[in-house]
């Protein structure tokens, strides 16, 4: 008889007791704390689940972030905006070169937080990129990196 029943058929047997073996120990002994976790009284607290609230507590502390970056890349496309206009405004006016420089030095001032990301280079080359379009006000990248870095003249 014992020739009949195939290891598979054992161990999907043994497999099933075991499970409502255990199932009838956490009904018999924690039914009090079962009923607390459904009904939403009680929190499940899993041992390794205090290291992830630290990781999820570091999650939204580099999610608070985000929105600075993402302020930081609007600031940045303000000032793309405000480079062009103040370009186009000082080749209007025939302003000099000194004055040109000067005007963009204010407008990078109210920007800290583009000076310190990535976007600082592209920005320089936006500066390089509108002043070669008026040949009076021509910069070149160093100047533009400069600008930063100078108070108004």
């Amino acid at each position: 008889m014992i020739t009949n029943i195939s290891w598979g058929s054992y161990l999907t047997a043994a497999g099933i007791a075991i499970i409502f073996w255990y199932l009838i120990i956490l009904l018999k002994f924690y039914s009090g704390d079962l009923k607390k976790i459904l009904s939403g009284e009680k929190k499940l607290q899993i041992p390794f689940q205090k290291k992830t609230s630290k990781n999820i507590q570091d999650i939204k502390s580099i999610s608070d972030s985000f929105p600075k970056s993402f302020d930081t890349l609007r600031d940045a496309e303000k000032l793309s905006e405000r480079i062009k206009d103040a370009a186009k405004e000082c080749s209007e006016k025939n302003l000099s070169k000194q004055q040109f420089e000067n005007y963009l030095r204010m407008l990078l001032e109210e920007y800290p937080y583009v000076k310190i990301s990535s976007l600082k280079e592209n920005i320089n080359q936006l500066i390089v990129s509108e002043s070669q379009q008026y040949p009076n006000l021509l910069l070149s990248l160093s100047e533009a990196d400069s600008l930063w870095e100078g108070s108004v003249f």
